[in-house]
C-alpha cells in the first residue's frame, strides 16, 4: 500500500483497530474477554487460557523479569490485544534468553498504548548477553507491535527471524510471515541491532540434517511495515531486513549513532538485506560507524526521499572514523531483469562516495535527482563525478538531474532537520529534478506534494517559494514552543491579528482561523500537526508576515 502521508497511514491503522473494538463491544453476535497477566506471570498461554479474537490480555504495571507469550491466535477481523494496564509495564531480566518472547502466535497486536501517561507503556530495561529484547519467534505471523521502548538488551533490541531447520517447519515453502508492522517504537542503547527482521541469506545455506549437508531456505515475508521508530546508538544496524519479497517498506525512521560497536559489516543504518524488495523513504540517518543505506535486495527496490548524514564519521572517541558510502548496492541476491531506482536522497558528508553501485544483473536502474555534499572520496579518482556516483561500464544505469557539491558550510547544524531544509534551499535544485511521478513518488520528505506543474526539485524536499520582502515583519512574531505544543503569535504593536493561515511547504492550506478581536493567538500545534516544516501566514492591519516553522515534539 501506497501510504498518503505517515500520519494518515497511522490515523487509518488506528481507523481499523478502533472497528475491531466496536465489533468487540457492540456487537451482540460477538463477544470479548479480557484477561490480567500478573506481574509474578512468565509464561501465558492462550490456548490454555482460551483466548480468542477479539480478545485484550491487560500486563499489570510494575516490574518483572521476563514474559512469554504462547498460542495466541485472533483473526483478521479480531486482532487479539496484548497491551499495558494502569501504568508502566518494565521488564529487567539478568539470566533469560528474552526480555519478552512470543511464540507461535498470529493476528494480534502487541502496543505499549495502554495508558494515555505513557508513550511506550511497555519497557524493556535490560536484557544478559546474547539475549534480544522482544523475540517473535516460531511461526508468528500477523502482527502489529508498537509504542514498546527498548534498552540495554545484550543483542538485538526487536528480534523476528526464526531459523530454518532439519524439519522443515520454519523452511520456505512451509511457512510464510504476512502482514507484520513495527512502528512507533524507541529502540537505544542495544548491543546489536535495533531492528533484525528476517534471516540473512535469503539464498539458502547448509546445515548437516542426519549426517547429510543439506541446503535450506529461510521463510519469505510478504507485507512489512517500519515506520515511525526512533532508533539511537544500536551497537549494530540500525534495522536490517531480510526475505521480504513481496510489499515492503521501510519509512519514516529516525535513526542516529548507529554502529557504535564498530564492528566490520554490522555498522550500517538500514539494511535491505538478501531477498528484500519494495521502497525505504522519508528516514533520517544521521551519525555511524558504516554505510547509511545497503542495498542488497531481490530487485524493484525504490529508495527516495531519505536524508543522510555523516556515514562514517566517529561518533565517539572510541569509533575512529571508517571509509562508508552514503548509500551502497550489489548484487547480493539480485533477480535477472530487475532495477534499483534511488530518487531525491540527501546525502551529507560521507567518508567515502556519495553512492556506489555495483549490480550488473539488474537492469534499467536510475540514480536521479539526489542532492550529495562533500563525499570524503574526493579527489581519489581521476574523474571527479566517481567520488558523488561511483559505478563502472558494466552496469545499466542511468545517472541524472543529481547536485553535487564540495561546498559544506560550518554556520549550518547538519543534526538538525530544519537547517537541512534550510542550507539545501539556497542550492540551486529547485524545479531541476526529472519528474518521479511515474515511479508513484508523490510526496516528498515532509509529506508536501512532490511534483507541481511537472516539475520536482532536487534532494529530499520539495521548496516553497516564500517573496523575501514579504518574509519578515518586525511586529509579528510566530515562536513555536515544541515543548509545550504551543505555536504562540502576537503583535508587539498590540494590532488585531487578521486571518493565520497555515500551509504545508507544498503549499496545500492545513489550517485557517480569525482570532476574534485579539493582538494574540496561541495554537495548539499537537493536536493538528505531525513533526515536520510549515509555512505560517498572518496579517495585522498595517503588515504582513511569512515565516517557516520547526514543529518538533
Amino acid at each position: 500500500m501506497k501510504r498518503v502521508s505517515c500520519i494518515l497511514f497511522f490515523i487509518s491503522l488506528s481507523v481499523i483497530l478502533l472497528t475491531q473494538w466496536q465489533i468487540c463491544n457492540a456487537s451482540p453476535s460477538y463477544s470479548c474477554n479480557t484477561f490480567f497477566i500478573k506481574t509474578e506471570t512468565t509464561n501465558v498461554d492462550g490456548a490454555k487460557l482460551g483466548v480468542k479474537a477479539g480478545d485484550t490480555l491487560f500486563i499489570e504495571s510494575g516490574q518483572r523479569d521476563h514474559l512469554r507469550f504462547v498460542n495466541i491466535h485472533g483473526d483478521s477481523l479480531n486482532y487479539v490485544t496484548i497491551t499495558n494496564h494502569n501504568g508502566l509495564v518494565e521488564i529487567d531480566t539478568e539470566t533469560a534468553l528474552f526480555g519478552i518472547q512470543i511464540f507461535d502466535c498470529s493476528y494480534f497486536r502487541f502496543t505499549g498504548s495502554g495508558d494515555k501517561n505513557q508513550n511506550y507503556g511497555i519497557k524493556i530495561k535490560k536484557t544478559p548477553a546474547k539475549s534480544n529484547g522482544l523475540s517473535l519467534d516460531g511461526l508468528s505471523t500477523n502482527y502489529e507491535i508498537d509504542h514498546i521502548e527498548i534498552t540495554q538488551t545484550g543483542f538485538a533490541g526487536i528480534c523476528a527471524n526464526p531459523k530454518p531447520d532439519c524439519d522443515n517447519k520454519y523452511n520456505r515453502g512451509s511457512f510464510e510471515q504476512r502482514n507484520t508492522i513495527y512502528h512507533d517504537n524507541y529502540i537505544h542503547k542495544t548491543y546489536g541491532e535495533g531492528f533484525y527482521i528476517g534471516h540473512s541469506f535469503y539464498t539458502g545455506y547448509t546445515i548437516n540434517c542426519n549426517g547429510k549437508d543439506t541446503l535450506i531456505y529461510p521463510h519469505e515475508i510478504k507485507g512489512l511495515r517500519v515506520y515511525n521508530n526512533i532508533l539511537d546508538s544500536c551497537g549494530y544496524d540500525g534495522i536490517q531486513v531480510g526475505c521480504a519479497t513481496t510489499d515492503c517498506e521501510i519509512y519514516c525512521n529516525r535513526i542516529i549513532n548507529y554502529g557504535f560497536k564498530n564492528e566490520k559489516n554490522q555498522n550500517f543504518g538500514i539494511i535491505i538485506s538478501g531477498g528484500t524488495t519494495g521502497e525505504c523513504y522519508d528516514n533520517f540517518i544521521l551519525n555511524g560507524s558504516g554505510n547509511g543505506i545497503n542495498v542488497f535486495g531481490l530487485g524493484n527496490n525504490t529508495i527516495y526521499n531519505n536524508i543522510i548524514v555523516n556515514p562514517g564519521h566517529n561518533i565517539s572517541d572510541s569509533v575512529p572514523a571508517n571509509d562508508a558510502y552514503g548509500i551502497f548496492c550489489d548484487d547480493r541476491s539480485t533477480a535477472d531483469g530487475t532495477s534499483f531506482n534511488f530518487f531525491n536522497n540527501t546525502i551529507i558528508s560521507p567518508t567515502s562516495d556519495g553512492i556506489r553501485f555495483y549490480s550488473t544483473k539488474s537492469r534499467h536502474s536510475i540514480i536521479a535527482n539526489n542532492i550529495i555534499v562533500k563525499p570524503g572520496s574526493l579527489g581519489s579518482y581521476s574523474t571527479l563525478n566517481k567520488s558523488y556516483v561511483y559505478y563502472d561500464n558494466k552496469v545499466d544505469l542511468t545517472v541524472s538531474n543529481n547536485y553535487y557539491s564540495d561546498n559544506l558550510p560550518s554556520t549550518f547544524n547538519f543534526e538538525n532537520i530544519d537547517e537541512i531544509y534550510q542550507f539545501s534551499s539556497g542550492l540551486p535544485v529547485i524545479n531541476k529534478g526529472m519528474n518521479v511521478s511515474s515511479f508513484g513518488i508523490n510526496l516528498d520528505f515532509n509529506g508536501g506534494e512532490r511534483v507541481k506543474d511537472n516539475q520536482c526539485d532536487i534532494g529530499a524536499f520539495e521548496f516553497y517559494y516564500v517573496e523575501p520582502e514579504k518574509q519578515k515583519s518586525n511586529s509579528i512574531k510566530i515562536i513555536p514552543q515544541n515543548s509545550q505544543g504551543e505555536l504562540i503569535i502576537y503583535s508587539t504593536k498590540n494590532e488585531k491579528l487578521g486571518r493565520i493561515n497555515i500551509y504545508q511547504l507544498s503549499g496545500q492550506l492545513l489550517y485557517s482561523q480569525k482570532p476574534t478581536n485579539s493582538d494574540s493567538s496561541v495554537i495548539n500545534i499537537k493536536k493538528l500537526f505531525n513533526n515536520g516544516i510549515y509555512l505560517v501566514c498572518v496579517e495585522t492591519q498595517s503588515e504582513e508576515c511569512k515565516d517557516k516553522i520547526y514543529i518538533k515534539y
